[in-house]
């Protein structure tokens, strides 16, 4: 979604407020409000909203933690991957 960001400075916010809202939500993509170059605020269309809760973010770094420690695994097939969920969440099928 950030790939697409745009930033617009606090100095030309006002009165256009309402237009930036809607760029970001048309864009589907974030806007950052910033201040002297430094972003201070960003507005997020509300059905992304989600990706930026505490809880997600935490889980995102704890997934970037477990891919830079090599504590990932590669399946073959989608039914190998489904089949080793199974097998840990203890459903296995026979």
């Amino acid at each position: 979604m950030s790939e697409n960001a745009f930033e617009v400075p606090l100095s030309e916010v006002d009165g256009h407020l309402p237009d930036v809202i809607s760029a970001a939500a048309q864009r589907h993509t974030i806007a950052y409000l910033t201040d002297r170059g430094r972003r201070v605020a960003a507005i997020v269309p509300a059905e992304e909203a989600w990706y930026w809760t505490p809880g997600w973010q935490s889980a995102e770094a704890e997934a970037d933690a477990d891919a830079r420690e090599g504590r990932t695994r590669a399946f073959d097939s989608m039914d190998d991957l489904f089949a080793e969920i199974d097998t840990v969440r203890g459903e296995r099928s026979e």
